[in-house]
């Protein structure tokens, strides 16, 4: 039996070529990808925000504290809280009721709601009672008897502030000399305000 083996050769290299074909094809899209990653420009990276600016810083607290209401520094005052233009001094009112020889705290109280009460009253002394909200300031409502030092025949009550702009519980400390603009509501009250040495305005 004769086979022709050309012919057979000739029918295999056709089928090998067209399973290379096959595999060539089924190559491309993986070649392709390949190559477009390569050539693809790496991702911008997202720009580092810019840090935020410092905080201003708040006015330094001067060592004293001159206590004059010259015409000055009362045009300064009104200028920055121009809602208290014509406000009253506290210490002007303590002088108008010590004459009047009041023996209780109630009497003190009664005459200086007679005298400030709704109106915008500059206070001074020493910060006591310090809380989250407010703090206190006492008013001297009897004249210290002569020959008393430390000033403890003086009666005085408390008022409390609170509202105050300038004021936070850690920035101060009990006994420490503030300088307060607020409006008087009566009853030992005082709401809003302003510390003005804090706030720049002293």
């Amino acid at each position: 039996m004769f086979v022709d083996v050309s012919h057979t050769c000739r029918a295999a290299l056709v089928l090998t070529l067209a399973l290379v074909a096959c595999d060539d094809k089924k190559d491309a899209p993986a070649a392709e990808t390949a190559t477009a990653s390569a050539t693809a420009p790496a991702p911008t990276p997202s720009p580092t925000p810019p840090p935020p600016p410092p905080a201003p810083a708040a006015p330094s607290r001067p060592d004293k504290i001159d206590l004059a209401v010259t015409p000055a520094q009362r045009t300064k005052v009104e200028t920055a809280v121009p809602e208290a233009k014509g406000f009253l001094v506290a210490k002007d009112i303590e002088e108008k009721i010590k004459p009047l020889k009041l023996k209780e705290k109630e009497g003190g109280v009664t005459a200086f709601d007679r005298l400030a009460k709704g109106k915008w009253v500059l206070f001074e002394g020493p910060i006591t009672n310090l809380t989250e909200s407010g703090f206190d300031l006492g008013i001297t409502y009897t004249p210290q008897i002569k020959g008393d030092m430390i000033g403890m025949s003086r009666q005085w009550f408390p008022i409390t502030f609170s509202d105050v702009k300038g004021y936070q519980q850690t920035a101060f400390k009990g006994g420490q000399m503030v300088v307060v603009l607020a409006k008087y509501l009566g009853k030992q009250k005082a709401t809003p305000g302003s510390e003005l040495v804090a706030t720049g305005n002293w």
